[in-house]
C-alpha cells in the first residue's frame, strides 16, 4: 500500500482519486525523514516523485497539528514555505498541493512574479498554512512586511541547482537570515546537486545536520530513454524538424532551442510549412499570460508540440509525453538531464532525438558515453571560448559538407538514420550496448 503508517489517514481519498498505489523509491526514503524530523538534500532523477516525498508529510503533519487543536490564525505566517525558481514551478507545486487540501482542508498560497496588487494583498492579509512562492517575491514581501517567519516550521527548496543557477543567491541569503533555525526543518530537492552548490548549502547551515537521500541513477540519463542522435549541418535544421515531424514523431513531444530567437523562427517557419500542426511556443521573453496560455494548451492537449527554450526544462509535468527533440544541445550537462527528464516520468518509456552539430562534439560525447555505461554525467559547463574555436574549425567544413547525415542510438533499441531529402527516415539494423547498472554516484 501507498499509505505510510505515520500519514494522516484522510491520504486515503486522495491516493485513490489519483490512482497511487504504491509509493517510488525517492518517496520510501524520503517521507519517513521528513516525519522524523530530519533536515534532507534529496538528489533524484527527474520524474521519480520528489514533489510528492515533500509535499504528503508536511500535508499530514500540518493536519495532525489541526487535528490536536491548534489552527493558524496569524495572518501572513504560514507553517510551510516552499521556494521555487521560476513561476512555472511554483504553480505545478501549488497544484499538488491544492490536490491533497481539498481532502485535509488546509489553506495553501501562491505568490510569484507578474502577480498582482490585489493578490500580493491578499496573502499579507489572510492566515493559510503553506506557501509557494519564489525568492524574488519572498524578499519583497518580507522588507515590505507581508510576510512573517514567525511561525515557520518547514521550509523546502525545490530545484535548488536551479535556484543558484539563474542569480538567486542575494534573494537566499536575504530570506534565510529571517530563518529561526531552531524551529524550521530544511530540505533541498534536486535532480542535480554541482559542488558549488551543495557547498552553499553546508556553509549558510553549519550547525545543520542534514540527512543524504541520493538514487543511484540522479546525475545519470534515465535508463527508460532511448536516445537518437541526428548528425546535421545548422542549415539543415529546420528542415530536419519537419522532416522529423511528417514521419518519424509519434505522440506528444517538445522541441528545445538554446535561444528565443531560435524558438521564435523555427515556430515561424514550421507554421508557413505545416499550418495544421497544432503547436505552442514558450520562452522568457513572452508576456506571463502568453507563458500560462501556452503552458495550459499543451497540457489540455489542445496543443500536440511545444516548442520552448530551458524555461520550459523544469517543472512541466506532463505523463503522456513521449519526446523531446533537441534542436541545439545545451552547453551544461544538468540542462541536459532536465529536458530529457520531461519523459520517462513515473515510470513510463520515453525517447529523446539530438541534433548534433559538429561544435557539439564534446557534450555529445559526454551523453554518449554515460549512456553507454549509464554512467554519470559530467555536469561541468563547456567553456564558450572551447565551443567557439571548435566553431571557426568546423565552419568551412560544414558549409562544403552536405549530403547525408546520420543519427545513432546510444541504446539497444536500434538505430535512426536520416537522410538529407525529405522522402524518407529509416532505421538502421539495431545494435547491442553493454550496460553497467551497478555504478554508483561518485
Amino acid at each position: 500500500m501507498f499509505l505510510n503508517a505515520d500519514l494522516h489517514p484522510g491520504l486515503e481519498a486522495y491516493f485513490k482519486e489519483q490512482g497511487l498505489k504504491t509509493a517510488t523509491l525517492i518517496q520510501k526514503r524520503v517521507i519517513p525523514e521528513m516525519i522524523d524530523r530530519k533536515s534532507i538534500i534529496v538528489l533524484s532523477e527527474t520524474g521519480s516523485g520528489k514533489t510528492l516525498s515533500y509535499a504528503l508529510p508536511i500535508s499530514s503533519k500540518l493536519k495532525q497539528k489541526e487535528d490536536s487543536g491548534l489552527k493558524n490564525t496569524m495572518k501572513g505566517a504560514p507553517y510551510a514555505l516552499i521556494v521555487a525558481p521560476t513561476r512555472e514551478l511554483a504553480t505545478q507545486i501549488y497544484g499538488v498541493f491544492k490536490g491533497i487540501s481539498y481532502h485535509l482542508k488546509f489553506r495553501v498560497r501562491d505568490l510569484t512574479g507578474g502577480d498582482t496588487h490585489a493578490k500580493m494583498k491578499s496573502v499579507a492579509n489572510s492566515s493559510y498554512e503553506i506557501l509557494i512562492a519564489t525568492p524574488s517575491r519572498i524578499k519583497s514581501a518580507l522588507q515590505k512586511k507581508e510576510l512573517s517567519f514567525n511561525q515557520l516550521q518547514y521550509v523546502i527548496f525545490d530545484e535548488a541547482d536551479q535556484l543558484f543557477d539563474m542569480g538567486f543567491k542575494k534573494d537566499l541569503d536575504f530570506m534565510i537570515e529571517y530563518l529561526d533555525m531552531n524551529m524550521v526543518q530544511l530540505g533541498f530537492i534536486t535532480a542535480t546537486l554541482p559542488v558549488e552548490v551543495e557547498n552553499y548549502i553546508l556553509e549558510k547551515f553549519p550547525e545543520v545536520s542534514f540527512s543524504r537521500i541520493a538514487t543511484e541513477t540522479s546525475h545519470a540519463p534515465q535508463a527508460r530513454i532511448s536516445t537518437y542522435n541526428v548528425k546535421v549541418t545548422p542549415p539543415e535544421k529546420d528542415m530536419v524538424v519537419k522532416m522529423f515531424l511528417e514521419k518519424e514523431a509519434q505522440g506528444r513531444g517538445i522541441i528545445f532551442t538554446n535561444q528565443k530567437n531560435q524558438a521564435q523562427d523555427l515556430f515561424k517557419y514550421l507554421s508557413e510549412k505545416m499550418p495544421k500542426l497544432k503547436m505552442k511556443l514558450l520562452h522568457g521573453d513572452l508576456e506571463i499570460k502568453e507563458r500560462e496560455s501556452a503552458i495550459r494548451s499543451f497540457v489540455e492537449k489542445k496543443a500536440q508540440i511545444l516548442i520552448a527554450t530551458d524555461i520550459a526544462a523544469r517543472g512541466i509535468d506532463i505523463q503522456d509525453l513521449v519526446w523531446v527533440l533537441n534542436y541545439g544541445l545545451p552547453k551544461t550537462g544538468i540542462y541536459y538531464l532536465h529536458r530529457c527528464g520531461r519523459v520517462a516520468r513515473g515510470g513510463k518509456k520515453g525517447i529523446v532525438y539530438n541534433l548534433v552539430a559538429s561544435h557539439d562534439a564534446k557534450m555529445i560525447s559526454q551523453i554518449n558515453e554515460a549512456i553507454m555505461n549509464q554512467k554519470h554525467l559530467n555536469l561541468d559547463v563547456i567553456p564558450e571560448s572551447k565551443m567557439k574555436e571548435e566553431n571557426k574549425v568546423n565552419k568551412k567544413i560544414e558549409e562544403k559538407k552536405p549530403s547525408t547525415f546520420r543519427g545513432q542510438t546510444n541504446r539497444a533499441r536500434g538505430a535512426a538514420r536520416v537522410q538529407k531529402t525529405e522522402k524518407e527516415i529509416r532505421n538502421a539494423p539495431p545494435q547491442k550496448v553493454k550496460r553497467n547498472r551497478g555504478i554508483k554516484r561518485r
